[in-house]
């Protein structure tokens, strides 16, 4: 049960988030503020958001699966590690060479406004369902553990993510992210030393004897075969969603070419740290927690609590609250995502090239804001409906989403700056391609299942048998897909004129360099420094004050540490902010981008 330290530590952590959304309201001017941040936002606030896109699963579906097979989660997170070094080498300059507002903007310079309305209709439900799916997981997910109510739960996450996003536009959807790296990562800290201090495990070398020798050896539950096939997919899905020109939005935030570079190196070193923190709980719940369906009945997965039972038994009171808030946190890091952009889709590409193509920028932000109102309640919708049924475990749930809806519409859009000699067709054609074959391997599964793996198919595990749909989903879209891509190719010789020079502007920017020039972009920035400084200062500030809660020692350390922490990033913004000057802007964007 949470204590009412506990909800004091989640109100403070809300009213940070909202205090955000409200200071930098004013930052938004036009739709190039509100949806990119006038593309000047210094790249490691921009590194962070991309960053914390993994989401509350980390410590949910990512920690039942933990529970379940030990080390193996990691070949997911090391699998994003390979994607984003593939983002370093390749696409990261050519994302900022884009010089758009919105990545459905790139899709029509690519392949022109049909293949980008197209992409508008489909791409929208399948956000909203993502966010929906992502609300309602967090909200079963708080309910269930901390016995507070489903729907209040969700709809309070669902309305602070669409405050946030509808006062601040991207100025604050980047500041939250960024503090929220700080917050989830100092807990994460704290949450791995207490469970590691637990008398029954007795540190990392007790851990490692007393948890089953399974959990070190993949192949020891696992087929080796169906092991290698599943990392290949999961490689190649992460490497093609990565370098998806819908993943571009972060990179347009930034100053210039050398910046976007710059900017994955946080992810990378993130990623490749992060997960050997984050599993250590639900490692010791192994050992601890050896029967987490009595200790959760009421949760479809009992696995996913294994994270927050170590903390629950670990954490002094306050604490919790803080756990509750992080995980609140990597939620709504992918919610405002999904809002920010996908609001930028329907106003920049549908509202104003076909309801209204003579509104001025003015109107534009006042549409942008009444419809991230309406995604955001149509999202809350969707988590709501979701409550009514039941969905499979969240790990399970998050793949499957991903190989059967999103990969199909990503190949094109990973390949479309590879491969430009496509006809204008080839975009929303292989799209098509692949959703067709997402389907048919859904409905031929019990068939093909004994055909390509006779040896196993008489004993295979439920849970071979969802990894095994898994990866023939991933290999079957992406074979459609990119055979179909290239095949259009042939028929480029065939495009229009407009076609041809649609693809000679889109190269001309590619191949040149966004560099820096005089503006006033750190002038700019001060009032994000400013709220970054005074927001991290006083919530440090706060937490410090949790140490005065009557509990032991290592639990008043814990909040010492994580106020520390939120204090000096609260200290070095304050200072960034006093000395920040005019200076040159980076990245002159070209024509038809403020």
């Amino acid at each position: 049960m949470l204590s009412i330290y506990d909800y004091l530590a989640i109100a403070m952590y809300f009213g940070l988030i909202f205090s955000a959304g409200l200071l930098l309201r004013r930052q938004s001017k036009n739709t190039s503020d509100y949806f990119r941040a006038g593309g000047g936002i210094p790249w490691w606030i921009t590194g962070a958001a991309l960053f914390m896109n993994f989401s509350a699963w980390t410590f949910t579906g990512a920690a039942g699966e933990v529970y379940k097979t030990g080390t193996f989660v990691l070949a997911l997170y090391y699998s994003n590690v390979v994607a984003f070094i593939t983002v370093w080498v390749w696409s990261c300059r050519r994302f900022r060479r884009l010089r758009v507002i919105t990545w459905m903007e790139a899709v029509e310079a690519r392949f022109g406004r049909p293949t980008q309305q197209f992409y508008t209709w489909v791409k929208i439900p399948i956000l909203w369902l993502v966010g929906g799916v992502a609300l309602y997981a967090v909200a079963v997910f708080m309910s269930s553990v901390f016995d507070v109510n489903l729907v209040a739960t969700l709809v309070a996450c669902g309305v602070l993510v669409t405050l946030v996003s509808f006062f601040g536009g991207a100025w604050a959807v980047a500041a939250n992210d960024f503090i929220q790296m700080f917050l989830v990562m100092a807990i994460a800290v704290v949450a791995a030393v207490l469970a590691l201090r637990q008398p029954g495990v007795g540190g990392i070398g007790g851990l490692i004897h007393r948890v089953p020798k399974s959990y070190f050896d993949w192949t020891a539950q696992t087929p080796v075969g169906v092991i290698s096939a599943w990392i290949i997919a999961m490689s190649l899905m992460n490497i093609l969603m990565f370098n998806s020109v819908e993943n571009s939005p972060k990179f347009l935030m930034l100053r210039s070419d050398r910046e976007a570079r710059r900017m994955t190196i946080i992810p990378i070193i993130g990623l490749t740290v992060g997960p050997v923190i984050w599993i250590i709980p639900s490692m010791t719940a192994i050992v601890t927690h050896p029967n987490l369906h009595q200790q959760f009945p009421h949760l479809q997965h009992p696995s996913e609590a294994a994270y927050v039972a170590v903390c629950l038994a670990t954490m002094p009171r306050g604490m919790i609250g803080l756990l509750v808030s992080a995980i609140f946190a990597a939620t709504i890091t992918s919610l405002d995502a999904v809002l920010n952009q996908g609001v930028g889709v329907v106003v920049r590409n549908f509202y104003l090239p076909i309801v209204n193509p003579q509104a001025g920028e003015k109107q534009l932000l006042q549409i942008s804001k009444l419809t991230t109102l309406a995604f955001g309640a149509i999202i809350i919708s969707i988590g709501v409906l979701l409550g009514e049924g039941s969905i499979p475990g969240l790990f399970t749930l998050t793949n499957q989403l991903a190989a059967s809806l999103l990969l199909p519409m990503t190949v094109p859009l990973a390949l479309c700056l590879i491969y430009l000699r496509t006809p204008s067709w080839s975009g929303w054609s292989a799209a098509v391609v692949g959703l067709i074959a997402s389907g048919l391997i859904k409905l031929t599964f019990p068939v093909l299942l004994p055909v390509l793996l006779p040896g196993l198919y008489r004993h295979i595990t439920p849970s071979e048998r969802t990894d095994a749909f898994f990866f023939l989903t991933t290999f079957g879209v992406i074979g459609a897909g990119t055979a179909w891509f290239l095949f259009t190719g042939l028929f480029y010789r065939s495009s229009s004129a407009e076609h041809v020079a649609r693809i000679e502007a889109l190269r001309r920017n590619l191949n040149t360099p966004v560099q820096e020039h005089i503006a006033d972009t750190r002038t700019k920035n001060r009032p994000l420094y400013k709220v970054l400084g005074l927001l991290g200062t006083m919530y440090g500030v706060a937490i410090c004050l949790f140490t005065l809660i009557p509990n032991g020692v290592s639990g008043r350390m814990g909040f010492l540490f994580c106020g520390v922490v939120m204090l000096a990033l609260g200290i070095i913004m304050l200072r960034k902010s006093r000395n920040t000057d005019s200076a040159p802007r980076s990245g002159a964007d070209g024509p038809g981008c403020p």
